[in-house]
């Protein structure tokens, strides 16, 4: 379960970008579905990509994959770019959730990323009980986000998140754009355009 998470901290952490596919023996099967879009790393950020379902939060119930974003600093207090993150799902399924569902989904993703990072135990059973993640509704496909989290990467304190989602119907899928950061984050217009160039 840690071996996705940690490639995660460990790329954030020390500045690696995406892994290199391994290598494929044989011819290569071709789908005839065309190929996503690629999104933008802008410079100095680094990206993951995690396939679904989450090994650290299984029962988010999507196929497809997860794509993240990470501004410099985004694992160091003080800096601009603290937890402070873009991330699109691109999903297989339909993923037609409503506010009660989305939130539900992104309490299952912080409390299952928050248990496997925090293996010390350092924040206690009554904090992770306090994880929790809300989306209400703010026009067609769009909501506006909240995120009570822990960082259990460093400090093991409480951080608010404030952001919003949108949901683009792809073919049978869908493409879910999220913006999740501090409230008194600078880099809020960054990671709003950065999100909104995320396409199909």
């Amino acid at each position: 379960m840690k071996r996705t998470l940690l490639a995660v901290v460990v790329l954030t952490a020390c500045g690696s970008s995406e892994p290199a596919p391994a290598p494929v023996s044989g011819p290569v099967p071709q789908s005839p579905a065309a190929k996503p879009a690629a999104w933008r790393v802008p410079d100095g950020w680094k990206s993951e990509t995690i396939p679904f379902p989450l090994e650290f939060a299984p029962s988010i119930a999507h196929r497809g994959a997860e794509e993240l974003r990470f501004p410099p600093g985004f694992l160091e207090p003080g800096q601009p770019g603290y937890w402070s993150y873009a991330f699109i799902w691109r999903t297989e399924d339909a993923a037609d959730l409503d506010g009660a569902a989305l939130g539900a989904e992104l309490t299952a993703y912080f409390k299952g990323l928050i248990a496997v990072v925090d293996d010390k135990q350092r924040i206690d059973a009554a904090a992770r009980e306090s994880i929790a993640a809300r989306a209400e509704p703010d026009g067609p496909g769009r909501w506006k986000l909240t995120a009570h989290v822990y960082d259990a990467f460093r400090t093991a304190q409480p951080v608010d998140l404030v952001g919003w989602a949108k949901r683009t119907s792809c073919g049978g899928g869908a493409l879910w754009v999220f913006v999740l950061a501090r409230a008194d984050s600078p880099l809020r217009g960054e990671l709003d355009e950065l999100a909104r160039s995320a396409g199909c």
